[in-house]
């Protein structure tokens, strides 16, 4: 059912991609960037059902990955993501967190998306192999956790 929250959600989410393509892509460290996708999907998943985080996530990932000419891999790794840490993240949505469980949280889900990101590139042998895993993997899980940390602590709903 079409609501205006999801309406609101989709287009959050339109611009969310908008702020990562156009921005977060030139703001590097050791070639990593923070995915600002996987946090809003984070989120969603906090505070919405499992079929319309899979749904958010899966069209998200599908436009991130049209934009950025990836075909498939970010769709797939957040939708496997989401997967994998619905239950917890919903889980744990109801408790008030500490900036490092924050920390942690993302910095997992960042890890575990990576991870899967890293195996479906072998695949297609999209990227070689070497520095790629050490910006993939560390650094850009660690980027997109201190992002994510940050923006918890910003956030409205204190």
């Amino acid at each position: 059912m079409i609501r205006s929250e999801n309406i609101r959600l989709f287009f959050i989410g339109l611009g969310i991609v908008a702020i990562q393509i156009v921005l977060l892509r030139h703001l590097e460290i050791m070639g990593a960037e923070s995915d600002l996708v996987l946090i809003f999907i984070l989120w969603l998943a906090t505070k919405k059902n499992r079929t319309e985080v899979l749904l958010y996530a899966a069209f998200l990932g599908f436009l991130q990955d049209a934009l950025t000419d990836l075909w498939g891999l970010n769709m797939f790794s957040k939708t496997v993501l989401v997967f994998i840490l619905y239950g917890y993240l919903n889980r744990i949505s109801q408790n008030k967190l500490l900036f490092r469980q924050v920390f942690l949280i993302v910095l997992v889900a960042a890890l575990i998306h990576n991870v899967i990101f890293y195996g479906v590139s072998l695949f297609t042998e999209l990227y070689s192999p070497g520095f790629f895993i050490w910006s993939l993997l560390i650094v850009s899980s660690l980027f997109t956790a201190i992002v994510g940390s940050f923006l918890y602590l910003v956030r409205e709903d204190n």
